[in-house]
């Protein structure tokens, strides 16, 4: 057998980090047997971004994994038009449900606004800040 070494990168290369990454969405296919695939949305004013979300999609929910909006352009209604995007692509695509998380100091008023609601919460994850994962139900 070969003599294993272990080494802390703090400048990793791209392709060593697609090692690691491609190898984990490999076992995980293996066991849940699908391949999840992602689409966006964006809110554009003249053709420049001005907010969107990153969402992925697996066989049975959504994963909202990024929400956001220019902070010029917050308050006027674009993150609840993306959302109500996000669940009528759920319901025509019949997906029961959708995912997120968030800091406390992010946006979780915004999302149970939203109808989403708290299914848990790691304290002090980040600068004494909690993360919270919410749920929504399409139906």
């Amino acid at each position: 057998m070969s003599t294993i070494t272990y080494i802390l990168d703090s400048n990793p290369t791209t392709e060593d980090d697609k090692i690691l990454r491609d190898g984990i969405v490999n076992f995980n296919r293996e066991v849940v047997k699908e391949k999840a695939t992602h689409f966006s949305i964006f809110a554009k004013d003249s053709n420049n971004i001005i907010g969107g979300a990153l969402v992925w999609e697996h066989s049975d929910a959504l994963y909202l994994d990024v929400l956001w909006c220019d902070e010029n352009n917050r308050k006027h209604g674009i993150g609840s038009k993306i959302i109500q995007m996000i669940q009528s692509y759920a319901r025509n695509k019949n997906l029961p449900k959708i995912f997120v998380d968030t800091f406390d100091f992010q946006s979780e008023a915004f999302y149970l606004k939203h109808g989403f609601y708290r299914i848990g919460v790691i304290p002090q994850y980040l600068l004494e800040h909690d993360r919270i994962y919410l749920r929504k139900d399409i139906f």
